[in-house]
């Protein structure tokens, strides 16, 4: 096998990796995300207190009063714009930390072939988590807006859909508006990203192709 051949090898299974990791951090995400939707949506309305009801309100209050007023979905607003931000979220973290660790790589003087010390590979993580909150924010304010008010008889909420909420923003705050309390949350996603895509989702990724054919089949015979 020529010198070339070997190279479009090596680069052609690292494609493969990278799809493969991006594919399964994405479907972590969006899992994790659904399945937390509920809570985030009570906690943004116990933050704001856009709740339609005076004083401070219980959890268990502010269930009742979303499903009351918007339905049992209510409990879900806003996650269309983290389902939506999650695989460019991941696309941006997975290709960036392959250029952060390989700059670090260059900065640090360690040889090909060989391992990073944990050290970079946390550093390298931590700016691919920054690089992609910053891409992706204005999806993560405009859920903000969305689940931080809640929809009350006789109103109507402020934010309709993510693409109501970006354009109303820009309209009414400018462009900047858009990037509101970026800071404190590109430097929360360091450790948030480090600790979550390239730890947690490792064993779903296993578990999840162990298991994709059962899933498949089980689905196919349902439908």
């Amino acid at each position: 096998m020529s010198e070339s051949s070997s190279s479009e090898t090596g680069t052609m299974q690292q494609a493969a990796e990278l799809s493969r990791r991006m594919v399964c951090g994405g479907l972590a995400g969006m899992i994790a995300k659904t399945a937390t939707n509920p809570l985030e949506r009570i906690k943004m309305l116990s933050q704001t207190g856009e709740h339609g009801s005076k004083g401070k309100q219980s959890i268990a209050n502010l269930y009742r009063s979303i499903v009351r007023n918007e339905g049992i979905l209510g409990l879900w607003a806003g996650n269309g714009a983290n389902l939506l931000r999650v695989f460019p979220a991941k696309a941006v973290v997975f290709s960036s930390n392959d250029y952060y660790k390989k700059k670090l790589r260059i900065l640090s003087g360690t040889e090909a072939g060989q391992a990073l010390p944990n050290s970079l590979e946390f550093l390298g993580g931590g700016m691919a988590g920054m690089t992609a909150t910053l891409v992706t924010y204005p999806l993560d304010l405009a859920r903000g807006r969305i689940s931080g008010k809640l929809k009350v008889e006789g109103s109507s909420r402020h934010y309709n859909g993510i693409i109501h909420t970006v354009l109303a923003t820009v309209k009414e705050e400018g462009v900047k508006a858009l990037y509101k309390g970026v800071k404190p949350t590109v430097l929360g996603a360091m450790p948030y990203e480090v600790s979550l895509i390239f730890f947690g989702f490792v064993d779903f990724c296993s578990t999840l192709e162990r298991y994709a054919i059962s899933i498949l089949l089980a689905a196919l015979v349902r439908d």
